[in-house]
């Protein structure tokens, strides 16, 4: 099956059409605005969180991933260890504490130090739109996510006649290219849609020429098979082999030789998904395997060779309904996921190491039920609220750690009388978010208290090191954490335009810091080892935007976000906090022409976490202001044919994000900071029948 996806590939390398195209091309650009208005806060009346975002307008660029993706939106930034797997920051928080979902179901990366992040395994190419919430708007779509949540969506294509229909994509530059394919065939009763994709990228140079190690390759291939008995009720299967291969990261001790993940998903969906009458149904199961090591892609700079090989499975169940009565819109869902890992850590001195060094994750399971219920009351037409409450059930266990000398390790450095080797959880998380119309604007105030347990990493990692302040323990004992959030936000229309602020404030109880034994309260050890532990701590900020068509054809947007962190105990900075970051663009679209100009741009950040004496050193020191200009054309070559060319970073500027990855590597003591793409020329070609 593989081999006739790829094949499929090079056969319609020349055509393809858009799966959900309507007739008119105007029709489209219209949809696609009004949808894109709705930038934070579900529209009045309706029970669709977070805004919506069509991603047929990014397949014709050099995107790798969805971390890579997201930052090309307000508010996210991104932390960088090679050229994929790039990990998005949102309200400063990353990691486990943004939910990121293939049409509603969880998936998770196999790799402890995050090199395979589940983003990795989601190339924007071949889902329709993406579905963003910031803060809490929903608690339906599963456990934790405090500072929000990705949904990537896909639906039925439209198919007519007996033939095939879909688009091809070819994206190429000095040192990458993207083929892809995204072909349906069917009627009325059902369809097969067939999605392949090749990438393969070169180790990029920076803006001063030095090369970065970012090369990879990776093969994705995705069969859909949907029954459709009418138009509001559908049956769909959908199965995805991703093939990951030669990935290297200069942010890291050690490459990734083999990346892979297996993933399959039922869903069985009754009534239209943007109606106030619909329920769902899924079960999904994804198997990652990830392996790691510091002498097959690089050459071997320590005495010993080392290799962890890791592997992660993930099960889930969903059940949501919506429906609505006179006044009430009521959502309600059950879910179900259950991750089990496990990863060792081999060395030798020749040849592939056998010899176990550690148990980088013991074996281990988080297993996590849930239920979710919530409702929108109209008080009248310009006013409503929205509130709701979720239960968790949550069992952690390691059946590795109940023996003495697993237990060891981690008694060396936390003291508690619990059971190290199970925790059980009872979480409650509630939410009220209260809107408002006042003319042509909209404000609303939201209140939360969520729940976010910790994953293997947190709860169980084990990476041991003759060297103590080298060595990585996660805390079995450790406490989930909780957000109590304050949003304000408003959102104002006026000719030509708008304009959106939100204002937010996290309170964070037993926050699941990553820090250095010091003798902290509960920690034993002095011996500056990683660890963690539960402490308070405080994030707030703020994200503005502003979008105004200033004549027929061009147009302004422009974004702006900050946020500020601190350790509550200590007052020292929180670590990984990005700095005030925004974007500038100017367009114009029209007829078979369009034009981007963006102007990226960041701040210094002076606030920060770069010493173990005090804190985590998960900084990688201060960071430099820096503004990164790309230059964007489209042109329509005929109804099937679309041409796009650009220039990214066209000044040549040396740059990182600033929480481009700090120290994530228990093998090296320094902080990293891995800059992006120097100047990059890039041309693609879309085909669609």
């Amino acid at each position: 099956m593989k081999k006739v996806m790829m094949v499929s590939v090079g056969f319609a390398v020349l055509i393809a059409s858009t799966l959900y195209a309507d007739s008119s091309t105007e029709e489209n650009a219209e949809q696609s605005e009004v949808r894109t208005l709705i930038i934070t806060g579900s529209p009045i009346l309706q029970s669709i969180e977070g805004s919506i975002e069509q991603l047929a307008e990014y397949d014709n660029q050099a995107i790798i991933d969805a971390g890579d993706l997201l930052t090309r939106f307000p508010g996210f930034s991104a932390i960088r260890a090679g050229g994929h797997a790039v990990d998005p920051v949102l309200r400063g928080l990353s990691q486990t504490r943004i939910n990121l979902l293939q049409q509603g179901a969880f998936l998770h990366g196999a790799g402890p130090n995050r090199m395979d992040s589940p983003g990795s395994y989601t190339e924007p190419f071949g889902w329709d739109e993406i579905q963003i919430i910031k803060g809490v708007e929903s608690l339906v779509f599963g456990s934790g996510g405090p500072a929000g949540l990705i949904n990537f969506k896909r639906y039925s294509p439209i198919v007519e006649g007996d033939g095939v229909t879909g688009k091809m994509v070819a994206v190429y530059s000095s040192d990458y290219y993207k083929l892809g394919a995204d072909l349906a065939m069917g009627n009325e009763e059902g369809y097969i849609r067939l999605i392949s994709q090749l990438h393969d990228q070169d180790s990029y140079e920076d803006g001063d020429g030095n090369i970065t190690r970012t090369a990879f390759k990776t093969k994705t291939n995705t069969v859909v098979a949907g029954f459709t008995p009418d138009e509001n009720t559908e049956l769909r299967l959908s199965i995805m082999m991703n093939r990951g291969t030669d990935a290297l990261f200069a942010g890291t001790m050690m490459d990734g030789p083999v990346t892979d993940m297996d993933a399959a998903q039922l869903l069985y969906l009754d009534g239209d998904q943007t109606s106030n009458n619909y329920s769902e149904y899924q079960y999904y199961k994804n198997d990652a395997h990830h392996m790691m090591d510091n002498y097959s892609l690089r050459t071997q700079t320590s005495p010993m060779r080392m290799l962890t090989d890791s592997y992660s499975e993930t099960e889930g169940l969903k059940w949501l309904k919506r429906w609505q009565d006179d006044k009430t819109i009521w959502q309600a869902s059950f879910d179900w996921q259950n991750v089990s890992r496990h990863a060792e850590r081999y060395m030798g001195m020749m040849g592939e190491p056998t010899m176990l060094q550690a148990n980088i994750w013991p074996d281990n399971e988080l297993d996590i039920k849930g239920f979710a219920i919530e409702g929108e009351y109209r008080l009248d037409d310009d006013r409503r609220i929205k509130s709701g409450v979720r239960y968790d059930r949550v069992e952690a266990n390691s059946a590795a750690l109940e023996s003495l000398e697993a237990q060891s390790l981690y008694q060396n450095y936390y003291s508690s009388s619990k059971p190290l080797s199970s925790a059980e959880e009872d979480n409650v998380s509630a939410f009220s978010r209260y809107y408002q119309t006042i003319d042509s604007a909209l404000f609303w105030i939201g209140i939360s208290s969520t729940v976010r347990t910790a994953d293997a990493t947190e709860r169980y990692l084990g990476a041991k090191n003759n060297m103590a302040m080298m060595q990585w323990v996660g805390n079995p004992f450790i406490l989930p954490e909780r957000h109590n959030q304050l949003e304000l936000g408003a959102k104002w229309y006026f000719e030509g335009g708008w304009h959106e602020l939100n204002v937010y404030y996290d309170g964070i109880n037993d926050f699941i810091l990553r820090d250095r034994a010091r003798g902290q309260d509960g920690i034993i050890a002095m011996d500056m080892a990683t660890i963690y532990r539960n402490t308070d701590t405080t994030l707030k900020g703020f994200e503005w935007s502003l979008s105004k068509d200033f004549s027929n054809d061009w147009s302004l947007y422009t974004n702006l976000a900050y946020v500020k962190g601190t350790v509550d105990d200590t007052g020292e900075d929180l670590y990984q906090i990005p700095p005030v970051e925004g974007l500038i663009r100017v367009s114009n679209d029209v007829g078979d022409m369009a034009y981007w100009l963006d102007v990226r741009w960041a701040l210094s950040q002076e606030n920060v976490d770069d010493s173990m004496m005090s804190g985590s050193a998960l900084d990688a020191g201060e960071s430099d202001a820096w503004v990164a200009v790309d230059f964007k054309v489209r042109y329509q070559l005929a109804d099937s044919w679309q041409l796009s060319a650009g220039i990214n970073n066209v000044l040549d500027e040396t740059y990182a994000y600033h929480v481009s990855r700090g120290n994530m590597d228990p093998f090296n003591p320094e902080a990293i900071r891995v800059n992006e793409p120097g100047r990059n020329l890039w041309v693609s070609v879309i085909a669609d029948f």
